[in-house]
């Protein structure tokens, strides 16, 4: 078996017995739950007892009311995986995923109101976070890759902190628009002490940059295609 998907379904019960192991799953590359609610909206031993399959690299759920995740967590899952938990009911973010630190990874559309530095710092991969309830992100982060892509569209964060001038990787897309089409000549949220240079400097001279950096093209709001799987693999009654 090469990938497992679960749709539309409630997991009331999934023992140890018939858990996803290396030994027992060794070829496994993806793992999908979509609209898949759990008992207590807590992780089923099934996805846990056992570390999973090296080759497992990507794993995710959209729509779900998973709130938590096991201690050990980190300890039994692949690193360096995308793993999308997209429309769960995750208040923050657990500590054993920030310790995971996935290559890949996505909170979009959990309640959240704040992430940690850790999963920023040194990471090189990328992060969604859109559709959350932050409105700031970490202000103090050393180490930023280059290379890493955050997003953080349909939140209220309307700055960024100068750690992001390294990969300039967001911006205020309304504020980008009137700027370049001549209809206003700064950005609107108030100057802040360590802002972003890059991000800040709404000048003609600073326009390439902007565009280069910045994408305000309308972008799904949750990275697996539940559009596609609702018609796909819904029930079809003729």
């Amino acid at each position: 078996m090469k990938v497992l998907k679960i749709y539309n379904s409630t997991i009331v019960n999934w023992k140890e017995n018939a858990a996803i192991s290396e030994a027992n799953h060794p070829n496994l590359l993806m793992l999908f739950l979509a609209r898949v609610n759990m008992t207590n909206g807590e992780l089923p031993l099934g996805l846990h007892a056992y570390r999973l399959p090296e080759t497992l690299i990507d794993i995710e759920f959209c729509i779900s009311n998973l709130r938590s995740l096991p201690e050990d967590f980190d300890l039994k899952w692949p690193k360096h995986a995308i793993v999308y938990f997209e429309a769960c009911n995750f208040t923050e973010v657990p500590p054993p995923l920030e310790r995971l630190a996935p290559f890949d990874l996505s909170l979009a559309f959990n309640p959240i109101s704040t992430i940690p530095a850790t999963l920023i710092q040194g990471n090189a991969g990328y992060f969604h976070v859109g559709g959350t309830l932050i409105s700031e992100l970490p202000e103090a982060i050393n180490d930023v890759s280059p290379t890493f892509k955050l997003r953080v569209d349909n939140t209220n964060i309307s700055f960024f902190w100068n750690w992001v001038d390294p990969m300039v990787a967001n911006a205020d897309g309304v504020d980008l628009q009137r700027i370049f089409v001549g209809k206003q000549q700064n950005f609107s949220t108030p100057i802040r002490e360590n802002q972003s240079l890059f991000l800040s400097d709404a000048s003609e001279g600073n326009w390439d940059l902007l565009k280069k950096s910045v994408s305000c093209d309308q972008w799904p709001a949750v990275y697996y295609p539940i559009g596609f799987e609702d018609q796909f693999s819904r029930i079809k009654t003729s």
